[in-house]
């Protein structure tokens, strides 16, 4: 998969472009419609399967520091992109200039003349422009005139409501991670580089493997049973998603810790992705280092006796 941040860089394709165009934020189950039936164009007209995102996300752009969470990662997203079967990801600088493209602008200039694009589809819940102010029925009437077919996918649903980024992580935030599970197809996970930390948890019994998530604000915090791919194999284990008031005043970005049990091999620089399978607790700020020891113990327990019930062959 190519990702191609500069238009400039991008020379078009043979053919032409079958797009799908949205946030794709944690690549829900209703995302994966609109990218299958993107495919499904992409295969009948020969066209390359590609999808345009944003960055930063409208929300963010527009809300500032009151955005909602991220459920994914850029770089998880475009993992996820990639194991759908994109080929070309246009990831788009959102601004103002960007945020006010006429229908014209949009579909002739940036759309036909820049990405050679011959197909579109989106959600059907899809704007663009000053004030959300266009539709996909613009993008048809627009691009009728220069070649370019569009349609809208219908959300899809999960017990009678629209699955949507925002019931995610509602679902998230409330630890009701079955329900994030149903809505994405997976369950629900970050990735990252192990880096050094500050190693108290290594003075507590409980080494853990450290990754910056770089968010002040995360779909979940607290301790979760979770699985963790690494390079050598998948682990059991239990991480904490938070801010560490016990050991840290002020923390500004959360941080993703993780135990992993029976495991004794160095992952410092490595990628790890982590898979969250059950809610232990919230996040909690203890009296001292011992009280804190004795509810890790507590935890790990806890994570270790939802395993050996829940063996999770597949997950």
């Amino acid at each position: 998969m190519r990702l191609i941040r500069c238009l400039s860089d991008f020379k078009g394709t043979p053919n032409g472009v079958a797009l799908a165009i949205g946030n794709f934020d944690g690549l829900h189950k209703g995302h994966q419609a609109v990218i299958e039936c993107m495919k499904q164009k992409a295969r009948e007209k020969d066209l390359v399967p590609s999808v345009m995102i944003f960055e930063p996300q409208p929300l963010e752009f527009f809300s500032k520091e009151k955005h909602p969470a991220r459920i994914y990662s850029l770089r998880d997203k475009l993992q996820a992109l990639e194991v759908l079967g994109v080929k070309l990801v246009f990831c788009m600088k959102f601004n103002q200039s960007f945020a006010s493209m006429d229908p014209n602008q949009y579909v002739i200039d940036l759309l036909h003349d820049k990405l050679g694009v011959k197909s579109v589809t989106v959600g059907s819940l899809f704007t663009f422009g000053k004030g959300g102010a266009y539709t996909i029925e613009d993008i048809k009437r627009v691009g009728a005139t220069v070649g370019i077919e569009a349609s809208a996918i219908d959300g899809v649903l999960l017990n009678n409501e629209r699955i949507s980024s925002t019931k995610i992580r509602e679902y998230l935030s409330k630890g009701q991670l079955d329900l994030a599970k149903q809505a994405l197809g997976r369950y629900y996970s970050m990735s990252g580089i192990v880096v050094h930390g500050n190693q108290i948890g290594r003075t507590l019994g409980f080494p853990t493997a450290n990754v910056n998530i770089n968010r002040k604000v995360t779909p979940l915090t607290g301790v979760y049973a979770v699985k963790v791919l690494t390079k050598s194999g998948i682990y059991n284990g239990m991480a904490n998603v938070g801010y560490r008031p016990t050991v840290v005043t002020g923390q500004k970005n959360a941080l993703l810790e993780v135990n992993l049990f029976d495991f004794n091999k160095d992952l410092y620089a490595q990628s790890i992705r982590v898979f969250f399978i059950e809610k232990i607790r919230d996040e909690v700020k203890f009296n001292n280092l011992e009280v804190l020891k004795e509810q890790l113990l507590h935890d790990r327990n806890c994570a270790k006796e939802f395993f050996d019930k829940h063996p999770l062959a597949e997950f």
